[in-house]
């Protein structure tokens, strides 16, 4: 064979090679998942289910059929061995896309399945068993792994094989991988992806304290060395290991988690990978019941970390409207607006635009023009970008304009001929600069708070505050004085006993009031007493160009002196004559209320002999109009027997004196006094003990003592001699 025949040969093959190697079958990776057949415990039938993740020629290169062992932990002793027929159905598949959706990977679930009979008789080891496959090939090449065979593992103990629950949910807890088996991730970027887990059949009564897993990171595997396990863990290229799958460490994870009511729990596991590439990795959950370990689920996986297109960097700058460039202050004037500024001209770039962390619809470029306070984002999202990135609030906030008020030194903005007058301003906020007008012309170094005003015209003031906003007073109008008169308003009649006071009024204002009864711009009638009073008006203000005098005159009619005297008390069958030191004309109407127990309800002085306690209110009107109010309360004294005498010697009778009939009088005082006039005992309502004959607790000598009973202030009062006798 010459040389030139030799040379197209070896294309050929290296062709072919390639062709092939294009197109190998890539297996991603796969699980064994265990689930119960029968429902009674004496069945002991289960359904062994071997699934690899694999390409559509990954599964044309899975063996028909395939082999299983079953081996005793402790030892790694064979035990059983079964095969199971590839499922020719592939119609189930799954799809995982990159972030931005410009990549994908599609694989289909390639199932061998086979029902056995485990019984507790023949694993009874505790230390438990475990499943694995005859070693299939190739795994999809990844960046970390340097061996093709794939091993799946499954362990369980033997009280798996009798652990139930109660009769209403008969069946074991079998957890089961959900089907996914693929992931992207970006380098640099922290994500997570959720590893699912399914109990079958689904029982309610699991919970935390009853059923528990515990997920961890561990080595892919493949097929052990001869005289060894017949397994172990992968050969890793260089630079990785069990403790370092991924460049920058393992997969982050929970220590426990536990099964839902419904029957599902996600494990979140996150990473954060820092170089490209596909790397193979793998992950066992364990799940017990009770604290009592009941099996092993392990699960080849494999990541695709792509180098993902940075997103667009987001920020905010405050700016004056249509005014990009000039900056302008996050603190906005009341009724103005600024423009928030995201970046423009960026190509392949959305905007969504926030405020107070609601999007706002249909703002979708690059500026947004705001005029009302609140916390306002952008987030910017790039073409083929993964991530979009949103902006550090900016803060809005609306500042009120400041308030503006003139106050002039001549309130009615009267200016005399040759005369001047001051306006003031009178503001709720700091300013930093004034602008006064006259006319709506500004009147050039009127800047200061004050403005001395020499001619007439409507005159404004612009204030501008420290934060740059502007307020305007309305408009104040001077005009030139005319002959102005002084005018004083007329006074109302009132009664001298009338105690409300008149406000004095008077224009121009600004005068002072003179006269009985007046003080400051107040007259009382009460205290000017009953006649005619002149009242004087008198302005003298050289501002106002007025001078002058007006007067009034104060008209204060009598009012019926009327005085009834202080309350009186009478005994329940006697009487008293009311009002019978106050003598009044008769042109005057007399009206007594109540009328009971009077002689008559319209005279000045009816005699009064009421049943009750009762208190008159007499009414007197006269002629003019005036009318005077007055009462007095008659009290009625029933029978008070006072003791002249008591014996104070301890035998128990007639100890104490202690007069009776009072009750009615709740503020009754009495005293007893020696013969010298010094009070030797006291009664009150703060200390109502009887007297017992002891004055600082030494017993009084027997004779003849003083008492005075006073029924209440101003009452009746009883007095009369006590005879202490021992």
């Amino acid at each position: 064979m010459n040389q030139r025949m030799r040379n197209f040969i070896f294309l050929a093959f290296a062709l072919v090679w390639l062709c092939v190697e294009t197109q190998a079958q890539r297996i991603y990776g796969g699980q064994i998942d265990r689930q119960i057949q029968g429902q009674t415990p004496e069945a002991y039938s289960y359904r062994i289910g071997c699934t690899f993740f694999a390409d559509k020629a990954g599964y044309d290169a899975l063996p028909n059929r395939l082999r299983f062992g079953i081996y005793r932990k402790k030892d790694n002793a064979f035990i059983q061995e079964f095969f199971a027929d590839k499922n020719s159905d592939i119609s189930g598949s799954k799809s995982a896309f990159s972030c931005n959706k410009s990549s994908k990977t599609d694989y289909l679930f390639v199932r061998y399945n086979q029902n056995l009979i485990l019984k507790p008789t023949v694993f009874s080891d505790p230390d438990g068993y475990y499943i694995i496959n005859d070693p299939v090939g190739n795994r999809n090449p990844t960046n970390n792994v340097a061996s093709s065979q794939i091993v799946l593992y499954h362990w369980f103990s033997p009280q798996y094989l009798w652990e139930y629950f109660d009769a209403s949910e008969p069946g074991k807890i079998t957890p089961q991988w959900a089907p996914d088996s693929y992931n992207y991730f970006c380098t640099n970027v922290e994500a997570n992806f959720s590893l699912q887990i399914q109990a079958v059949p689904l029982v309610s009564t699991l919970n935390r304290t009853n059923y528990t897993l515990m997920v961890q990171n561990t080595a892919p595997l493949m097929g052990g060395l001869n005289g060894t396990a017949p397994y172990r863990s992968v050969d890793w290229k260089a630079g990785y290991s069990e403790s370092q799958m991924l460049p920058g460490g393992n997969f982050l994870v929970p220590v426990t988690y536990f099964i839902s009511p419904q029957g599902l729990a996600d494990l979140q596991i996150s990473a954060r990978p820092l170089k490209a590439g596909v790397y193979s990795i793998g992950f066992i959950v364990k799940h017990s019941r009770n604290g009592v370990p009941l099996s092993e689920i392990y699960r080849e996986y494999q990541i695709q970390v792509d180098d993902c297109p940075p997103p667009p960097p987001a920020n905010i700058r405050v700016s004056q409207v249509n005014k990009p460039a000039v900056i302008a202050s996050a603190r906005v004037c009341d009724g103005k607006s600024v423009q928030l500024n995201a970046g423009a001209n960026q190509p392949n770039i959305t905007y969504e635009w926030s405020k107070d962390g609601k999007v706002i619809a249909g703002q979708k470029d690059s500026t947004l023009v705001v005029k009302e306070e609140g916390t306002y984002s952008v987030q910017l999202t790039k073409k083929e970008s993964c991530f979009p990135s949103t902006s550090p609030p900016a803060f809005i906030t609306i500042v009120p304009n400041p308030k503006v008020l003139i106050e002039s030194s001549v309130p009615s903005g009267l200016l005399c001929p040759g005369g001047s007058l001051k306006l003031s301003t009178l503001t709720s906020e700091p300013f930093v600069k004034y602008q006064w007008r006259r006319d709506t012309v500004a009147i050039a170094s009127a800047t200061d708070s004050t403005y001395k005003v020499t001619q007439v015209g409507n005159y404004t003031v612009e204030v501008i505050d420290q934060n740059g906003c502007k307020g305007e007073s309305k408009t104040f109008l001077i005009k030139a004085d005319s002959s102005v008169k002084v005018i004083m308003q007329a006074l109302p009649v009132k009664c001298s006993n009338d105690t409300s006071l008149v406000k004095l009024e008077g224009t121009p204002v600004g005068g002072k009031f003179s006269g009985n009864g007046v003080t400051a711009n107040k007259f009382s009638p009460k205290s000017a007493g009953a006649g005619t009073h002149k009242i004087a008006y008198l302005l003298d203000d050289p501002k106002a160009c007025v001078v002058g005098t007006a007067e009034q005159t104060a008209t204060v009619l009598s009012s019926p002196a009327l005085e009834l005297g202080p309350d009186q008390f009478i005994s329940s069958i006697g009487g008293v004559q009311l009002n019978q030191n106050n003598v009044l004309a008769n042109d005057f109407n007399f009206q007594w209320t109540p009328p009971i127990g009077l002689s008559s309800s319209t005279v000045s002085s009816p005699y009064a002999d009421p049943d009750q306690t009762t208190t008159y209110q007499l009414t007197v009107s006269g002629t003019n109009g005036c009318i005077s109010k007055d009462t007095i309360t008659i009290g009625i004294v029933h029978g008070v027997y006072i003791p002249d005498a008591f014996t104070p010697n301890g035998d128990g009778v007639n100890d104490l004196w202690e007069p009776k009939g009072l009750e009615e009088f709740p503020d009754v005082e009495i005293q007893v006094f020696d013969r010298w006039g010094h009070a030797i005992y006291s009664f009150s309502k703060n200390n109502r003990k009887p007297f017992d004959g002891l004055y600082n607790g030494t017993s009084l000598p027997s004779g003849n003592y003083v008492y005075q009973i006073l029924t209440q202030p101003e009452g009746h009062t009883y007095r009369g001699s006590l005879l202490l006798l021992r």
